[in-house]
């Protein structure tokens, strides 16, 4: 699909959106005598409409700055939404109910209060229905609530959110404040697709031709592609300041000379290269399926650890993260993670170099963010960035998934969708890029113009990248939300709050532990050349690691409390995995055990901290696992990696290279900082613009099942029993089964 058609699928998708909500294809005729109908103005059809129209100027935004949508196309936009916010609409209330445009008509049964929300009324349900909210004010909105008033039996009153009056009133920032805020994101974002747009990126007035992208999967793999991601360019006249495209231009010309000179030996050099990079394309995908497999573990423990009146909420939140992320990722995502992996000329030698990905926004030689790959279009539509797409894109949403256990319970749907689009667009990958995307932390190792610490901040498969990225929004997401009802008692103590299913967890545990060799063997991204055979080792050691956080979290629990607690023993089980993702490419069995014992350790000691001194409420102990595990993983690889891997040269303060353990802090320090206070921000900012991240607390105690998906997990009734026509008689026994 080219750039243009797909923006115009999703102009098409939000007009429809637009069109739907004022003037349904069926509609439903208002029921009862008319009582008084209220037009809304231009401004609140603007109000009414505005969700829409923010995602309409997001596109325009991606489309125009990005060089794919014309300034003709921009200005029909513009008139065909002026267009649709033009068209009638009215609210019409009759003695038997209150009617919108003919598109949804409630009956006043379905209501039993009107609450205040910000400007707007809302006709709050009664249990198991929606609410309806009305979007007019001033004296409109006055006279309709008069009106309802007649026929709802209960007081009006203003919406108050969980715990909203406590905030101080420094914390309750006023309207300018989010307009510049909004403004300011929206500058920021634009020049950041500005600078990385294709006018950006032209160095002359006659720049070297970029490397295309290659679809067919014919041109991937031959000689130039050896040449263009070896470590040193293979081209006799590369000059040492010389750019990724002219090293590309230079090394297929040098390429092209060489086959003419010897076409045989050319010839077979690409078919070996060819069944190398197979080997390795299937390796990475293989994996991958793995790690998108872990999805089903973590939905599956954190469902289980969960009260079961919130089991479908848990596991919905779960389910829906997967293609909310992925949405986010590939819209702008992977373009800001590793859009720039190829601008040193390195790439990803063991996927075909991804050459196209050779946009990197540097301060000074120091890289920031890519930008190349929006959409997965153009250039990137190529075979090896789709693998490597793929084997990304799903541990990102291993990272995004994360806050789901730790927030849990008292999650409103609206805020952890928001939620979805942001880790996935904006916190995850800028990160991830200046981890593993060719940023500035993997270049602390530089001596020119970086301190020279070891090879520069090393991840392998993410405890840092992913895991602690994770578990320290789950920590910023789980302050700013506060605890379950009844949680903690005036005095402070803690009420445990016991899973529903606790053999639905050691399920998810085992489901994870079997993706983990997916997560941390694949993340070699090869199975043949470049040392890639070390992955029966990274696998080896991933099982240890897990063996060792379990059987210590196993004993201490055992000698603590006179029995094994099961539950803690899963939980240090994933402890030691989270610990050995991030050192599994580099060192020996025997320190794997070390590591993921020690993280076993970690996780008993900060959960019982978080809960009872932090007074922080996780349900699962997502905070403990992947917050602190994944930092003691990242320093773990600046302690324990031995040198041996054939693909890094990264040497821990054990092994002689005490360097390498500042690169490693230095990335615990940013990770932390970045995940948490961004999420903080973004978490406060919701709850402002949301009038809270929570549901209502009538909503929290039925349980969010009920209370917002309106859709029990369970059944302990069957809804057909009573109602069948057939006489027992003609189905003998049947009427007194249960199903």
């Amino acid at each position: 699909m080219s750039s243009n058609l797909l923006v115009l699928v999703l102009f098409g998708l939000l007009f429809l959106t637009m069109l739907f909500r004022v003037a349904g294809p069926f509609g439903q005729k208002p029921k009862g005598q008319l009582i008084q109908k209220f037009g809304l103005s231009y401004r609140e059809r603007l109000n009414y409409h505005r969700v829409s129209l923010y995602l309409l100027g997001l596109v325009m935004l991606l489309g125009g700055l990005g060089g794919w949508l014309p300034f003709v196309w921009q200005v029909m936009v513009v008139l065909v939404a002026f267009a649709v916010v033009s068209l009638p609409a009215s609210y019409i209330i009759t003695s038997e109910g209150l009617v919108f445009n003919r598109v949804v008509f409630r009956p006043w049964q379905d209501f039993r209060q009107i609450e205040q929300a910000g400007r707007n009324l809302e006709l709050a349900a009664v249990k198991g229905l929606r609410p309806f909210k009305i979007r007019l004010s001033g004296s409109k909105a006055q006279a309709i609530e008069q009106l309802a008033l007649k026929y709802i039996s209960t007081t009006s009153k203003k919406k108050e959110n969980y715990n909203r009056s406590a905030r101080p009133a420094s914390l309750k920032l006023k309207s300018w404040w989010f307009f510049i805020l909004g403004l300011g994101l929206i500058s920021l974002f634009a020049g950041l697709v500005l600078m990385l747009s294709p006018v950006a990126r032209a160095e002359n007035p006659t720049p070297t031709p970029l490397p295309v992208g290659d679809p067919s999967g014919l041109k991937t793999g031959t000689g130039v592609d050896v040449l263009n991601t070896a470590p040193n360019p293979g081209a006799p006249d590369i000059k040492p300041g010389d750019t990724a495209a002219q090293i590309a231009a230079k090394n297929a010309d040098f390429y092209e000379r060489t086959r003419k000179a010897d076409p045989f030996a050319a010839g077979l050099a690409d078919s070996i290269r060819q069944n190398q990079l197979g080997i390795n394309f299937a390796w990475t995908l293989l994996t991958g399926y793995l790690v998108m497999f872990m999805q089903l573990g973590f939905a599956f423990i954190e469902t289980g650890f969960c009260r079961f009146k919130n089991a479908f909420h848990v596991m919905g939140m779960n389910f829906c993260i997967y293609f909310i992320a992925m949405f986010g990722y590939w819209v702008c995502g992977f373009a800001f993670q590793f859009g720039g992996v190829a601008a040193s000329g390195q790439g990803v030698p063991a996927l075909g170099g991804l050459a196209v990905l050779n946009n990197e926004l540097k301060f000074g030689d120091w890289g920031i963010i890519g930008g190349t790959g929006f959409f997965l279009n153009g250039d990137s539509y190529d075979v090896g960035v789709a693998v490597m797409f793929l084997f990304q894109m799903v541990f990102m949403d291993t990272a995004a998934t994360i806050p789901t256990g730790a927030l849990s319970e008292r999650w409103r749907w609206l805020s952890f969708v928001l939620y979805g689009l942001f880790i996935s667009t904006i916190l995850y990958p800028i990160f991830g890029n200046w981890a593993w995307g060719g940023g500035w932390l993997s270049q602390l190792g530089d001596k020119e113009f970086g301190p020279g610490w070891g090879v520069g901040y090393a991840d392998f498969a993410g405890s840092g990248v992913v895991h602690a990225i994770g578990g320290w929004t789950a920590l910023a997401g789980a302050i700013v939300l506060g605890p379950r009802l009844g949680k903690y008692n005036r005095d402070g103590s803690s009420n445990p709050v016991p899973g529903h299913n606790m053999v639905l967890a050691i399920a998810g545990t085992l489901i994870l532990a079997f993706g983990w060799f997916g997560f941390n063997s694949g993340s070699s991204l090869a199975a043949s050349g470049g040392g890639a055979l070390r992955i029966g080792l990274t696998a080896v050691v991933t099982m240890l690691a897990g063996m060792g956080g379990a059987m210590g979290v196993m004993l201490i629990t055992w000698f603590l409390n006179g029995r094994p607690d099961i539950g803690m023993t899963c939980n240090g089980m994933l402890g030691g995995l989270v610990s050995i993702t991030a050192p599994s490419g580099f060192v020996s069995p025997v320190n794997a055990v070390i590591i993921g014992a020690i993280g076993g350790v970690l996780v008993v000691t900060f959960v019982g901290l978080v809960d009872k001194v932090f007074r922080i409420d996780d349900p699962v102990g997502a905070i403990s696992v992947h917050g602190v595990c994944g930092m003691w993983g990242q320093l773990a690889v600046g302690l324990f990696a031995d040198g041996t891997a054939g693909y890094s040269s990264v040497r821990g303060v054990f092994y002689g290279d005490s360097s390498q353990f500042f690169a490693q802090l230095t990335g615990a320090a940013v990770a932390f900082g970045w995940a948490f206070g961004l999420s903080f921000i973004f978490f406060k900012v919701l709850e402002v613009l949301l009038a809270g991240n929570r549901p209502t607390e009538e909503q929290e105690l039925a349980g969010l099942d009920a209370g917002e998906l309106v859709q029990p997990g369970y059944l302990d009734t069957d809804p057909l029993e009573g109602k069948w026509p057939l006489p027992e008689e003609a189905v003998p026994g049947l009427l007194n089964r249960r199903f």
